[in-house]
């Protein structure tokens, strides 16, 4: 494989059933892809709607280094050399909690801040570590709602508050209107090209609801295949869809795309 050196790219991935696998949360079967990007230096950017403490812990485990968005598009958290430097896209959390408070007994909702470790555990198939790492947000809240048909109505009274609501993989997420993937991804494209001076190629990898917007805004974009072996509904021009799922098809998308 040669890396096509004529191009400056700039990778965007969401985690859960993506780059992660649905049920394991393993990277194993994208290995050849990870190894390969580090190898060249190609910023491997994280959107997701983890919290940062999350993302930091896998940064770790994958040996990246590079910024980070969270909380689908909440914020932005730029390397430094003692910490990060962040960038809030929206409402605090204490204003998300504050609104499900109102309607939690009417919608009969339970978000994370009402869950315990074990009970985000169970949900999520996390271990009870990485659980207490799921509860520490800064930005929007995951929650359950007995009966899903009242969304609508629920995502209703949210956008008369400034708020709106977004289906991730296992969970509906208070989010700050306005506030996506996309917004936070652009913004981030703008930082990187006013620093270095140059235009980047832009791939965002995704498989759910809530990375949509993230797909729309890039260059090349990348569906991947579900767990269930399904997609989600969405079409745009010369989008590429996944023969295989999860982190299998993440690797041969980038493959695909990145070398020859």
């Amino acid at each position: 494989m040669t890396y096509k050196e004529t191009e400056n790219y700039l990778i965007f991935t969401d985690l859960d059933g993506t780059l992660l696998d649905h049920k394991s949360y393993s990277t194993n079967k994208a290995k050849e892809m990870l190894d390969y990007i580090k190898e060249h230096n190609i910023p491997l950017i994280i959107v997701t709607s983890k919290t940062k403490q999350e993302v930091i812990k896998l940064r770790k485990t994958l040996q990246i280094s590079h910024p980070f968005i969270v909380e689908n598009g909440g914020g932005i958290f730029l390397p430094t050399e003692k910490n990060f430097e962040q960038i809030t896209m929206g409402k605090t959390y204490n204003e998300a909690l504050a609104f499900l408070e109102l309607y939690k007994e009417i919608f009969n909702i339970k978000s994370f801040s009402d869950m315990s470790e074990e009970e985000v555990s169970k949900l999520t198939g996390l271990d009870y570590e990485s659980s207490k790492l799921a509860k520490q947000r800064d930005f929007c809240e995951p929650f359950i709602i007995e009966d899903q048909s009242n969304i609508t109505s629920l995502r209703e009274l949210s956008l008369q508050e400034g708020f709106d609501i977004v289906k991730g993989g296992r969970f509906y997420h208070l989010i700050t209107l306005g506030q996506d993937k996309s917004n936070a991804l652009l913004e981030l494209q703008k930082i990187y090209e006013d620093k270095c001076n140059k235009k980047y190629t832009t791939i965002a990898l995704g498989d759910g609801e809530n990375d949509k917007t993230m797909l729309e805004s890039v260059d090349i974009a990348v569906l991947i295949k579900k767990f269930d072996g399904s997609f989600i509904e969405y079409d745009k021009k010369n989008l590429i869809k996944t023969h295989s799922i999860g982190p299998a098809g993440w690797n041969e998308a980038l493959k695909e795309i990145l070398c020859k």
